[in-house]
């Protein structure tokens, strides 16, 4: 038979669907993909905050592609400094890149990109979860509630967190890549009465294919390492009557730590160091506040009231009853989770993954983070679809129950659907700006010293010294003993022209010996320019000249330096300085003052030939 009409003839048993079959078949995620859009759009109306500005707004990296290499074989935050950082995300970066190349810094053009990313999301966890139950109701239940999920409200309506977006779209997808028939469910695969020859079970390449789907997930964030716990044992059970034996393993895992070598050996080229670099706490403090803090990720994704972004939570440094207490509890319930799974429904086993592994490097980053920083909503965005994931299977259950039971689970998902939704609507208000987000912080927790040195610092860049002075002193009440926050206070006291005062709280900081490398960099700026104002210019040389040796790209140190040389009457001098200052920063303010000492140089130089 010629090749032409076997083919014709092998597709006669699929026909081809019209654009408007397509519609109509697609009309339940293509709604919940609405939904998503349409709740979020409110954000097209914000502007940049916190780390857009740095890490957008005056980033020239990802504002010009001859920064490619650069942004491809560095850190993250290499804009700033040329210290060993912390993050490795190419693609995040790259992403940054064409989406300035696209829109330029027009906020809404972020804010757009953020909410599409939440759309595909959305899109993605309907898939997952009508290919495990076939179940097109609980499915789009689940999509529904995903879609106008409070907790994503961080993730999706602040720029600078689309890595998270990138994260969980590229694991998602590694899992649907998986999730062809047959049903991962072994007591479905049963119930249909699946075939026992293998021809319905996962082919290889696709492990591969969702081995590269994972391998963008950890360039787009590191704790896409964590899904590395879940996507070979999903592949593993996929494999079974296909692959035999000790193969079966062999081949569900190669992929995917050929994958993760790959990436850890990119990294190691480009930092030099796989783990982090700074440490705010010690592991003992980690491990002994992880049972608490894991226990507020899971009342506010299930109770997501009073929101704010970001919190204060109690650590604890040595093991307490109540540590005992919290981590018994999680040993009890996992190991009911895991005979329920055994036992009756493995899609249960799956879903409480996906909640609970995604979550465990946000435990981690309390190593790493101080107070006020380290516990945000915008972890919670991948352990969401895994409560996507519970509510299907509970739709798919009451869905066999009967016309009453129906009528109570739609009632039941529309009014979380509806409440969920005026909630996301409201939330996005406070992301509007810098004042809006940390002013709602504070509201939540009022014992947030870090969110209370932040508005500060907004109210010193709008020339409000008294307001920012007011939150600094208000933080410094709370943490008289805090390094950081003894440092916003100094600031404060310099802008309100308190210089001595200012100068006694600095030099007691450089005594410090838990003073970090960056930390100690900015307060020996903060000095100089304290001396400057005081007029001794010969200590603020001095000052300059250790944080030159220390890090001669560090924010600000050449601006600084520039401002001395003013104070000198070192034009010259001043205006190399401010042009490096904008060369290393991409700071306009640092190219406005090169501006003008140009001119007032050039009209000196005409004054005395």
């Amino acid at each position: 038979m010629p090749k032409g009409k076997k083919s014709k003839t092998g597709r006669q048993d699929a026909p081809r669907q019209t654009p408007l079959q397509w519609l109509c078949a697609e009309r339940l995620p293509l709604a919940t993909c609405g939904v998503a859009f349409l709740i979020y759009s409110r954000s097209l109306f914000c502007g940049f905050e916190g780390d857009d500005f740095p890490q957008i707004v005056n980033n020239r990296q990802v504002q010009s592609w001859q920064y490619l290499p650069k942004l491809l074989g560095s850190n993250l935050w290499s804009q700033l400094s040329d210290r060993p950082g912390q993050f490795y995300r190419p693609i995040f970066s790259v992403w940054m890149l064409l989406l300035h190349t696209c829109g330029g810094l027009a906020p809404w053009f972020w804010h757009l990109s953020s909410i599409l990313l939440h759309v595909g999301a959305t899109w993605l966890v309907f898939q997952i979860c009508r290919r495990l139950t076939g179940n097109d109701a609980g499915a789009a239940a689940a999509a529904a509630i995903f879609a106008v999920h409070p907790i994503h409200v961080d993730a999706v309506s602040w720029v600078s967190a689309s890595c998270e977006l990138l994260f969980a779209i590229f694991a998602l997808a590694a899992m649907l890549t998986l999730f062809d028939p047959p049903l991962l469910d072994r007591n479905k695969d049963r119930k249909h009465g699946r075939a026992e020859d293998g021809r319905d079970n996962l082919p290889y390449p696709r492990v591969w294919l969702s081995a590269v789907w994972f391998g963008a997930g950890l360039s787009a964030k590191e704790t896409g390492m964590a899904m590395l716990a879940i996507l070979p044992a999903i592949a593993w059970i996929q494999l079974k009557e296909r692959v035999a034996g000790s193969q079966r393993l062999w081949r569900a895992a190669f992929p995917y730590g050929v994958v993760t070598a790959g990436y850890l050996a990119v990294r190691w080229a480009v930092m030099r160091r796989v783990r982090v670099s700074t440490a705010e706490h010690s592991w003992g403090t980690v491990v002994f506040s992880a049972p608490s803090i894991l226990l507020f990720y899971l009342k506010k994704l299930f109770f997501p009231w009073n929101l704010a972004g970001t919190y204060v939570n109690p650590l604890a440094g040595a093991p307490t009853t109540l540590f005992w207490l919290q981590l018994s509890g999680f040993v009890v319930g996992a190991a009911v989770i895991v005979w329920f799974a055994i036992r009756y429904r493995s899609l249960f086993g799956l879903a409480a993954a996906l909640i609970m592994i995604p979550v465990l490097p946000a435990l981690a980053v309390i190593r790493i983070y101080q107070q006020g920083s380290m516990i945000n909503d915008r972890y919670l965005y991948m352990p969401s679809a895994g409560a996507s994931l519970l509510v299907t299977l509970i739709v798919q259950k009451v869905w066999s129950l009967g016309r009453p039971a129906k009528v109570m689970a739609i009632v039941v998902v529309s009014l979380v659907f509806m409440t969920f939704s005026v909630m996301t609507i409201s939330q996005q208000k406070y992301y509007q700006d810098d004042i809006a987000f940390d002013s709602r912080v504070i509201e939540v927790s009022p014992s947030d010293a870090f969110a209370m040195d932040l508005l500060g610092n907004v109210y010193l860049d709008q020339g409000r010294q008294d307001l920012a002075l007011e939150q600094f002193q208000r933080a410094s009440q709370i943490g008289p003993d805090d390094q950081k926050v003894k440092s916003f206070l100094a600031r404060g006291l310099f802008a309100a022209g308190k210089y001595g005062e200012a100068e006694t709280v600095l030099k007691g900081l450089l005594q410090s010996p838990q003073l970090t490398p960056a930390w100690r960099e900015s307060t020996l700026l903060w000095l100089a320019n304290v001396e400057i104002s005081l007029g001794n210019l010969t200590g603020a040389q001095q000052l300059l000249e250790q944080a030159e040796h220390s890090d001669n790209r560090f924010p600000q140190l050449h601006w600084t330096w520039g401002m001395l040389y003013q104070r000198q009457g070192l034009l010259p001098q001043a205006l190399a300085e401010y042009e490096k200052e904008f060369q290393n920063t991409g700071d306009e303010l640092a190219r406005q003052r090169a501006a003008s000492v140009e001119r007032q140089f050039n009209l000196v130089r005409r004054a005395d030939p």
